[in-house]
């Protein structure tokens, strides 16, 4: 009985098994499909850590992120956040495109411009943080943050600009070191951080107020706990917007020197993130000339002698060159002071981010060219190894008249290669004998005295019309700095006076002319002139044509009178007010601008009416170039020329002088000059119009198909003058296929019938000659005969005739006019023409805007 009872319980003990057997399989199969989604949730997250680490750095381990990550310590948003605004990224210097960029990549393991573009467009309103946290949650709701990350777009500062940088060139740098300098911000939630070697050192900042020129700072650095010898430093600023900017940094000590050689050209530049960089030039048996050319941006130039003591600085914001100037040195008295056996020519070069470099963490990079004079030949910087004295200053450079003349010189470009090419050939810089900086003022009052135009560098000849002024003072800068000799001088009434206090020179009645004489470091001299009229002039002047303007033409014109008195200027009162024709003038597609040339001259959100990149332009661009007073100079006044047919004041010569180097030069084919020369003869209108008209509108190169009769579909049909060439942003090359089918067909193409007028213009332009003859008639009739005859009545229709007001403009080029004028200019220099009794006819609106003078966003 009992063996039958256990052999029962074995049954049902082995039944038990099996069940629980079948029922541990069924759940662990249950289990396994159940992790799977975890073990990915977990490689994903394992995947995003790896990619942040790779791209942000930092010092938590990635197997430490993950495991805290897993324990719920923190989120992955978290990390990322931790790991894109900590010091080492900061210090990376990633703009928000390319923050953008690798914050897409560290969340989703690629690239996405999309997503790039809309976390760049994020971070306008929104700081780092908030921005990261979003798309991090929006890739993966688990990923979100584990605390309240704010909206708020936190602090920020920009234009921070460093006037006491760390590093010292000549000493050790010890103890205590200080940045000083000033930013604007929004707040003062910002801090900073040292890089010695690698290391992070925490630093302290103190914000002073806003004295109207940004807020100051003072960053303090304790040495004591970084170990004596060289080191890389950097200074990384950051805000509570997430972002930084290593804004100072360099090698402490001994800087490295590169080293530099006579007749050389030679690349240099400071490196991303570093704020100077060092040289040494052994100048052997001559003057020390230390050229820079090329610039990236703006840098500081300092100059030290074999002792490491100062010879000069110089830093010219704005301006195209810098250079440095050493007299050879005694080696036999440097011998004898220091006892050393050896000794050479030696000068040490500093080069720093200037005051106005855009950038304190990209690479600034420059030429240096060691010659007294430097070539810009073949397109690139060459040194002029041959000696031949004080090169011309002017650029371009007519060499004709040069003693040396028919002779050759030797240059040497950045692979020292050495090249024997004509004189004649060669254009020298105009890096001697020329100003930088000429302000001018009341010193009663510290007023700025408004000369015109407004100072620039290679502009010589100024102009100022005043009843009252009695005293100016001037404060000059000269491009070789310290390197260079000024000497001013004043003329009235006949009699010339040495001006020894620049603060204080007396203006007397009448014609005063300041005269500014630069003797640069070789020895060239450049003279620049201010034609101040007190009053009235000495002859009738003031009288007859002056007195039939409007005082804010004065200055203007008495610089024009002043250099060629022969000149003669008709007002044209328009009768309307400035401001409403600005109005009409800054109208949708009536004034524009071209977004590749001039990006800064076009409205935002303007649409591009024409594949040329043309687009509407900003008021501010318009009001300056309809303004005539904006005209008045040696080279735009011909802008206002009378521009019917002078045989007398225009060559084919001429002709060929302004199309120099442009796809109009001579050809196999075709004698453009020639061509453009009888064009204007046979419509009555100045072929130095045509010429420019045409290079303006088909470009320098000749970029326009419309110019070879080659636009697909159109092909041999010319139009160089872009007559009947609207604009039709909904068309590709809408423009241009207007302008070949107007060629065709004339102003009604649907019609496909020319009409008799029509045929008088030599419709259909076919050939070369009848599109430049028949358009060169086309204007003559549409324009200069309905008394649009100057440049600038045909870029606005200020004119009440037949057509009325502005629907008749020529051109939708904003600078059209005033471009061209200059190419006028040009035309008559080469032919000695410019003293020639020209007729200038100038339009005078009612209530002018009190400012002129000032190109927008150039600074010309």
């Amino acid at each position: 009985m009992r063996r039958k009872k256990t052999t029962q319980y074995l049954i049902i003990a082995a039944i038990s098994l099996i069940v629980g057997i079948a029922g541990a399989v069924v759940l662990g199969i249950s289990l396994v499909g159940m992790s799977t989604p975890y073990k990915e949730s977990k490689s994903k997250v394992s995947e995003v850590v790896d990619r942040t680490s790779s791209i942000a750095g930092g010092s938590v381990g990635n197997d430490i992120a993950k495991d805290r990550i897993g324990s719920g310590v923190y989120s992955v948003g978290d990390y990322l956040i931790r790991s894109f605004t900590s010091p080492d990224y900061l210090s990376l210097g990633r703009s928000d495109n390319e923050f953008a960029s690798n914050l897409v990549v560290a969340i989703t393991g690629s690239s996405d411009a999309s997503l790039e573009e809309d976390i760049v467009s994020d971070l306008q309103d929104h700081s780092r943080m908030f921005v990261i946290n979003k798309y991090a949650e929006e890739e993966d709701r688990s990923y979100a943050a584990t605390g309240n990350i704010s909206s708020d777009p936190g602090d920020s500062f920009t234009d921070c600009v460093v006037t006491k940088p760390l590093e010292s060139g000549d000493t050790y740098t010890i103890g205590i070191r200080k940045v000083e300098g000033t930013f604007d911000a929004t707040g003062d939630e910002v801090r900073t951080d040292f890089f010695v070697d690698g290391v992070l050192y925490q630093g302290n900042i103190r914000i002073e107020e806003d004295d109207g020129s940004g807020k100051g700072f003072v960053m303090a650095w304790d040495t004591a706990g970084v170990e004596a010898g060289s080191h890389s430093v950097l200074i990384l600023l950051r805000s509570s917007d997430g972002r930084g900017q290593i804004i100072a940094g360099g090698d402490i000590t001994v800087p490295r020197c590169m080293v530099l050689n006579n007749d050389m050209v030679q690349q240099g530049s400071i490196d991303r993130s570093q704020t100077v960089s060092w040289y040494i030039l052994n100048a052997q048996d001559r003057d020390a000339y230390i050229n820079f050319v090329g610039l990236g941006d703006d840098i500081k130039v300092s100059l030290f002698d074999a002792y490491g003591e100062p010879v000069g600085t110089n830093d010219l914001p704005g301006s195209d060159y810098e250079v440095l100037r050493g007299h050879r040195q005694d080696i036999d008295a440097i011998k004898a002071d220091t006892g050393l056996p050896l000794v050479n020519n030696n000068f040490f070069v500093k080069v720093e981010r200037g005051a106005q470099c855009s950038s304190n963490e990209d690479q600034v990079s420059y030429t240096m060219v060691q010659s007294r004079n430097v070539a810009y030949y073949d397109g690139q910087y060459m040194a002029v190894v041959s000696d031949i004295g004080a090169a011309p200053t002017p650029l371009p450079v007519s060499s004709s008249t040069s003693p040396y003349a028919g002779t050759d010189v030797t240059l040497s470009d950045l692979s020292n290669n050495q090249i024997v090419v004509p004189y004649e050939d060669v254009r020298y810089l105009p890096l001697s004998g020329f100003l930088t900086k000429m302000d001018i003022a009341e010193p009663s009052s510290g007023s700025e005295v408004k000369i015109f135009p407004r100072f620039a560098v290679k502009t010589t000849d100024y102009g100022y019309y005043s009843t009252s002024l009695s005293v100016i003072g001037l404060d000059i800068t000269a491009q070789e700095g310290y390197a260079a000799v000024v000497e001013t001088t004043i003329e009235n009434g006949g009699s010339v006076t040495t001006v020894d206090d620049l603060s204080n020179i007396p203006i007397g009645s009448g014609e005063n002319t300041i005269d500014i004489k630069v003797t640069a470091f070789d020895g060239t001299v450049n003279d620049y002139r201010i034609y101040i009229l007190k009053g009235d002039d000495s002859g009738s002047f003031s009288e007859d044509t002056l007195a039939q303007f409007p005082t804010s033409y004065y200055s203007g014109l008495w610089l024009l009178h002043s250099l060629h008195p022969d000149y003669m200027f008709r007002p044209y009162n328009t009768g309307m007010d400035f401001d409403t024709v600005l109005d009409n003038e800054d109208s949708a597609d009536r004034s524009l601008a071209n977004v590749y040339s001039h990006p800064a001259w076009v409205q935002s959100g303007s649409p591009e009416y024409d594949g040329g990149g043309w687009m509407a332009a900003t008021n501010e661009v318009v009001q300056y170039f309809l303004d005539p007073r904006n005209y008045l100079d040696p080279q735009h006044i011909f802008s206002f020329e009378l521009l019917s047919f002078d045989s007398t004041a225009q060559t084919v010569d001429g002709v060929r002088n302004i199309v120099n180097g442009s796809f109009l030069a001579d050809t196999s084919e075709y004698d453009y000059a020639q061509i453009i020369y009888e064009a204007g003869e046979t419509a009555n209108v100045s072929p130095y119009f045509l010429a420019s008209r045409i290079l303006q509108e088909m470009g320098y190169n000749g970029e326009s198909e419309l110019c070879h009769g080659t636009l697909a579909g159109y092909e041999g049909y010319y139009n160089f003058y872009n007559i009947g060439s609207t604009p039709d942003p909904n068309i590709q090359n809408g423009a241009l296929i207007n302008g070949a089918r107007y060629a065709m067909w004339g102003a009604d193409p649907d019609e496909e019938e020319i009409s008799s007028v029509e045929a008088e213009l030599m419709l259909p332009w076919n050939t070369v000659d009848r599109a430049i003859t028949g358009g060169a008639l086309w204007i003559a009739s549409r324009y200069t005969a309905a008394g649009q005859d100057t440049l600038y009545f045909q870029k606005f229709d200020v004119i009440d005739n037949e057509d009325g007001l502005y629907m008749h403009q020529y051109a939708q080029n904003i600078s059209m006019a005033y471009t061209e004028g200059a190419r006028y200019f040009s035309g008559y220099a080469s032919i000695d023409m410019l003293d020639k009794p020209f007729i200038f006819l100038i339009p005078v609106y009612d209530d002018m805007p009190s400012e002129f003078g000032v190109m927008p966003y150039t600074g010309a």
